[in-house]
């Protein structure tokens, strides 16, 4: 788990207007074990994750992680459309012909993989 998980936790219960008591309650574990995660101390079970996730509206990827891969991928999207938009629409054309063939054959069960 990601070393800034203690802080999302702790931002993203403050953003909630919450009490350590008060999101315990609603996940059903005691004040203590919410400052035992918030400052590190210790760490949920993967049920609790889940549904720590859950209530807060996000992917365990999005509470676990330390959020770089997701600035990454929102990164290389805009400098994807960044260079499509500059693209005649005959290169357009193509490029959108080459993603559908690598898609359909990506997710084909029937395909070899390359």
């Amino acid at each position: 788990m990601s070393e800034r998980f203690p802080e999302r936790l702790r931002t993203l219960r403050r953003r909630k207007g919450l009490s350590q008591q008060a999101l315990g309650e609603r996940l059903g574990v005691s004040q203590t074990s919410i400052y035992k995660w918030e400052s590190g101390q210790a760490e949920p079970d993967m049920e609790t994750l889940r549904e720590i996730a859950a209530f807060f509206g996000l992917t365990m990827d999005a509470l676990c992680s330390d959020g770089a891969r997701q600035e990454a991928q929102e990164m290389n999207i805009a400098v994807m459309n960044r260079a499509f938009r500059q693209m005649t629409p005959e290169e357009q054309a193509k490029l959108i012909e080459v993603g559908r063939t690598l898609f359909s054959h990506a997710f084909d069960p029937d395909q070899e993989p390359w």
